[in-house]
Parts: C-alpha cells; sequence; structure tokens
C-alpha cells in the first residue's frame, strides 16, 4: 500500500483543491476509488489491448509474479516493459531539488519504479485503467511505497501550479479520434510548465518520425492510439516556443530502453560512440543493425544522428537550468564529453578527452542525491575490488573490445587471466559446512519460486554437492559475474582487462563460479539464447570450441575432470535466486535453460 503523502489535487472541472485529497466539495465528486487509485476520468473502460487485461485477470487469479512470468513466456517482446532499468531516462535531471515528480504516459511503471529510489513522492499518471492496475499489483510485488497512481487525460492535469520538481513525458499518445493538431500539443505542454515549479524539469522521451524503426514492433495497443511524431528540430522548435531552455540528447536503442546517451552538441564523444560500439558495447543484435547502419553512412555523426537516431531526449527546464549530477561529475573529474550508459544497478558515465580518447568512467549509485556529493577515485588492486558507499566514484577507463566467444586467441587469453586470478587469490579449503550452507540457501531461495515446482532442482542441488565434495577446491577471489561483456580484450598488448567488479565479488569464494557462469553466458549468446545454448549443449552449436577450451582449462586447472553439466545446473539455479532477489526479470529465459538440460537426459 501507498505510503500516506502529502498529496495535493486540483478537481479537473472547477480547479478548488479537493478535500482530504479524494472528493470535491463544489462537483461533488469523488476520486479516490475503492481499486486503490486517484481516477479523474469518469470511465470505467480499460485498454483496448486484450493482452493486458487477460494478464490483469491473470493477476487476480495466480498472484503478480506468476502471472507476469506467463505472460513474458508468450510475449517475450513486452519483458522491456517490466525492468525497472528501463525506466532510467530521467537521471540526468537530477538535481538538489527532487522531492516531488510525475511521469505521464507512464505505461507498465518503469519510469516510476526507477524514480521511487530517487524521489521522496512519483506520481504515476496513465489514461489506461488495466495499465493502472498492473502498477498497483506491480508496486504492491516490489515493496514500493512511494508511488501514487493516478488515472487522468492529459488536457486538464488535476495537480496545482509549481508542483513538481520533475515531470517525465514517455512520448506523447492521443486517441486516433482526437484532435493531432499542432496547437493541441502546445496546449498540453503548457499544461506541463503550469504544474511545474521554478527550477522544474521537463524530461521528454520523444520518438524520432525519420528515426530507424527496426528496434521494436508495433503493438496492438498502438494500433488505437496514434504518437505524435517529429523530427529533431520540430521538437525542440514546440520547446523553445514555450521559453523552455533546451538540453537535447540522442539515446539508443530508444528512450524506452535507455542504454546509451549522449549531448547531441557533443560531437567528440559522438564520433567516439559510434565508431566503436560494436568493439567496446556487447549490444543486441537489433541495437547492433541500427548501429552499423548510421557507422557506415559517410556524413558528419551529428547529422546522422539528427535524422536516424529513433528517439531523443529532450531536458526542458522552466527557467535557467540548475546544477545536475552530471555538472558535479565534470566539474571535479575535468572532462566535459560523457556517454551515459544505463546499467542493471547503477549509472555509467564514459569520460572522453578533448581528442575522443576515454579516459575515465564514472560510476552513480541509483539512489537519492543532494548534491553535495563528492566524486571518489578508486583503484581496484586486489583485495579491494569492490566500490565503497560512495555514491559517485570515478576509475579509469580500461582499453579493450569486448570479448569474440569465437575467437580461439581471444578464448585462451581469458582463461589464463583467470587462472592466474586465481592462482594469485588461493587462499583455504572450501570447507564441506560451506558447501552445506551454499545448497541450502539456494533451495531455500528455489522453494519460494512457484515456477520451479515443475523441475527437479532438488536432484540437481544433491548432485552438484556430491560431486564437489569429493574433491579438494581452494577458495578464490570471485568476480561474481564473469560473462563476456565485462571481459575486454587488449589484442594491442595481449591483456585481459576484466570490469564491473561491485556487483557480487568475493575475496573468497568458491573458483567454480566464474568459469561456468562465463561458459553458460558463451553458451546462449544470441538473439534466441534458448535455442542457442541447446545446439552448444549438444556440442553443435557455435560457441562449441568454446565451451571445450573452458572445460580442458578447467580439468587441468583443478586436476580433477568434474561433470559440467552438474555444475552447470547449480550455477544456473543460483542465478536465478541471484536475479530473483535484485528485482530483475532477466531471469526468465534461465528457466527455459533449465528445461533444456530434462529435454536432454530424456
Amino acid at each position: 500500500m501507498t505510503k500516506m503523502l502529502n498529496t495535493i489535487f486540483h478537481c479537473p472541472e472547477c480547479k478548488k483543491e479537493l478535500f482530504n485529497t479524494s472528493s470535491c466539495l463544489d462537483c461533488s465528486k469523488i476520486y479516490y476509488n475503492n481499486e486503490g487509485f486517484f481516477d479523474f476520468t469518469n470511465t470505467s473502460t480499460g485498454c483496448t489491448d486484450s493482452k493486458f487485461s487477460n494478464l490483469l485477470s491473470n493477476i487476480h487469479s495466480h498472484g503478480y509474479s506468476k502471472a507476469i512470468k506467463e505472460f513474458l513466456e508468450s510475449d517475450s517482446e513486452s519483458k522491456y516493459r517490466f525492468n525497472k532499468k528501463e525506466g532510467a531516462l530521467a537521471f540526468r535531471a537530477i538535481n538538489k531539488n527532487n522531492s516531488r515528480c510525475l511521469v505521464l504516459n507512464s505505461d507498465l511503471g518503469n519510469i516510476a519504479e526507477n524514480l521511487s529510489q530517487m524521489y521522496d513522492e512519483v506520481y504515476s499518471l496513465e489514461n489506461d485503467k488495466n495499465k493502472v492496475l498492473i502498477q498497483k499489483f506491480r508496486f504492491q510485488e516490489n515493496k514500493i511505497d512511494n508511488v501514487v497512481l493516478v488515472r487522468s487525460k492529459h488536457d486538464s492535469l488535476p495537480f496545482p501550479d509549481k508542483h513538481f520538481d520533475l515531470v517525465v513525458l514517455n512520448g506523447i499518445q492521443i486517441k486516433r479520434q482526437d484532435s493531432l493538431s499542432k496547437n493541441k500539443i502546445l496546449e498540453f505542454l503548457n499544461e506541463i510548465k503550469r504544474i511545474l515549479n521554478t527550477n522544474g524539469c521537463l524530461c521528454a522521451g520523444l520518438q524520432n518520425k525519420r528515426g530507424l524503426k527496426v528496434l521494436q514492433k508495433k503493438t496492438e495497443e498502438e494500433a488505437d492510439y496514434e504518437s505524435y511524431l517529429d523530427s529533431f528540430y520540430g521538437y525542440n522548435s514546440l520547446f523553445n516556443s514555450l521559453g523552455f531552455q533546451v538540453d537535447p540528447y540522442w539515446v539508443l536503442p530508444s528512450h524506452s530502453k535507455p542504454h546509451y546517451s549522449g549531448k547531441v552538441v557533443d560531437d567528440i564523444s559522438l564520433k567516439w560512440f559510434f565508431q566503436n560500439f560494436d568493439k567496446k558495447f556487447s549490444v543486441d543484435t537489433k541495437f547492433r543493425v541500427a548501429g552499423m547502419f548510421l557507422k557506415l553512412l559517410n556524413n558528419p555523426a551529428r547529422k546522422l544522428v539528427l535524422e536516424f537516431c529513433p528517439s531523443f531526449l529532450f531536458y526542458c527546464y522552466k527557467e535557467e537550468k540548475p546544477k545536475v549530477l552530471e555538472d558535479i561529475i565534470t566539474e571535479n573529474t575535468g572532462f566535459e564529453n560523457l556517454i551515459q550508459n544505463i546499467r542493471l544497478n547503477k549509472i555509467l558515465y564514459i569520460l572522453l578527452d578533448g581528442n575522443g580518447n576515454p579516459r575515465k568512467i564514472a560510476s552513480c549509485q541509483i539512489t537519492k542525491y543532494d548534491l553535495t556529493e563528492k566524486v571518489f577515485p578508486i583503484k581496484r588492486i586486489f583485495p579491494k575490488m569492490i566500490n565503497l558507499e560512495e555514491k559517485i566514484v570515478v576509475e579509469e577507463w580500461l582499453d579493450g573490445e569486448v570479448l569474440d566467444r569465437l575467437d580461439i586467441n581471444d578464448l585462451k587469453l581469458t582463461m589464463k587471466w583467470l587462472t592466474d586470478f586465481q592462482n594469485n587469490t588461493m587462499s583455504e579449503l572450501l570447507s564441506q559446512q560451506e558447501i552445506e550452507e551454499e545448497v541450502t540457501n539456494v533451495k531455500n531461495e528455489l522453494d519460494s519460486i512457484e515456477a520451479m515446482s515443475c523441475l527437479p532442482y532438488d536432484k540437481w542441488l544433491d548432485e552438484y554437492k556430491e560431486e564437489i565434495s569429493s574433491i579438494k577446491l581452494k577458495k578464490t577471489a570471485v568476480h561474481g559475474d564473469f560473462q563476456v561483456r565485462n571481459i575486454l580484450i587488449d589484442h594491442k598488448n595481449s591483456l585481459v582487462n576484466v570490469i564491473d567488479w561491485d556487483w557480487r565479488y568475493q575475496e573468497k569464494g568458491n573458483p567454480l563460479y566464474d568459469f561456468m557462469w562465463l561458459a553458460t553466458n558463451v553458451m546462449m549468446l544470441a538473439n534466441n539464447s534458448v535455442d542457442e545454448f541447446r545446439s552448444n549443449l549438444d556440442d553443435n552449436g557455435k560457441a562449441a570450441t568454446a565451451k571445450r577450451i573452458i572445460k580442458e582449462t578447467m580439468k587441468e586447472h583443478f586436476h580433477v575432470d568434474l561433470d559440467f553439466v552438474k555444475l552447470q545446473k547449480f550455477i544456473v539455479l543460483r542465478f536465478i535466486t541471484i536475479r530473483i532477489k535484485d528485482g530483475d526479470d532477466g531471469y526468465l529465459p534461465y528457466l527455459e535453460i533449465l528445461k533444456t538440460f530434462l529435454d536432454q537426459s530424456n
């Protein structure tokens, strides 16, 4: 349930402040309903997309977690709509005024959930009743109590003047039967400006009408709605005509998946990104197709982005732009050219010098800021590999290209790095008690996951325990997320640079984890990860050689021929418990991976 917030609404009809936040004395209207949200629409209809009606019905019948799992199994394209990482488009708007914010067109709650970590009060506004209710169950499931759910149209927002520090506009969606004139849009944007406080920011994620359309399919619900689409210059002109101070950014793959973004006017970082993204970043195939298209065109980088980028982010300030978090980073590091990279539990900034060379990387916690925070320089030297409690840390940029799982030399270099790392950090034996505790902890977590009930995980855990109890394993340092995107190969110097230490690092842990997690990652690295894994499990896939190299290295390193499949079942089971604990839906493909083991045994 939402905790009691300092909620203030105005009646959309008579504009009077509501009595006790729920009813209007002048109009005799009651706006808070027994379904747990404020409704200012006076309509009872849900959405036109039957899949959300069915999802909502399933939530009522079987609970949120089970219903979402079944929904995403049948509609994998919607996975991003349930991942709070994909709602991080407003992070760079953070300033010292971060008390109250509003999300317009909040869809299924990604943006609201993300902002709930950084703002005291979050208002999530959506016109579609079924989406509002899905959000209600989502926030209850995730124990988020500072989000207020509002159902309302956009032409008359039920809020007082100067009420919000931040308003996030998640696209402009209007029913097809309604007028979509430019004047109508201007009225809508003026209404947003009215409710922004003096130092407030409108963060608008908007689709480029000329942008590449390879990134996502049109959904059933969108067929009943029409997006207001314009070019970069069209949007910019709209905001400027209303007196906003505009700070525009490119974003890829889209504003709904804001994984990479940067200033439109920052030609230096823009050029570097498009020249190097395929080498420096592990990205999905759809994004890679779009990026390669932009890379191949022989035009200045900025012109390309303005023409073809799928989406833009506009940070529009009512008056003068206040100091924001990015300003703190640039002032403390001296680097003005930045690229933002959204990760699951943090926000990264790649910092480049004036010649376009990346020099440092800043890591920011997703939490509340007051802009008095210091920027701490760190060096990762064993055993001090993880970040301290500071909100912002900066370290040296590590060069290299993302590990190519199909390159034998890359794999051999990686295996040498890992064996050397473990030999240099080796400590006492992994005790039988520690093995028992490790298995018991995973089992207890799995017991609470209903989706696991169809799998013989008890048997698999016992097999794993028996397998490693029969050998003597010495504990070593463990990266904890040793996968392709975190392994950079410096081909010039034949070196391996490993990044992203602050997630699951252990100073003393099970040395099998990093080997087996890398093996699992390379075996399923494709658009259809389950099919890819299945083929590699049978030694017929593209990564069969990589799998063989890892197995052979383990045999030589541990002086024993371990049962690879038994170890892999455990590592996948363990990963599922970690992902669920972190509130991430990335575990879902791994349930299918586990079923692959069943198919193989049959």
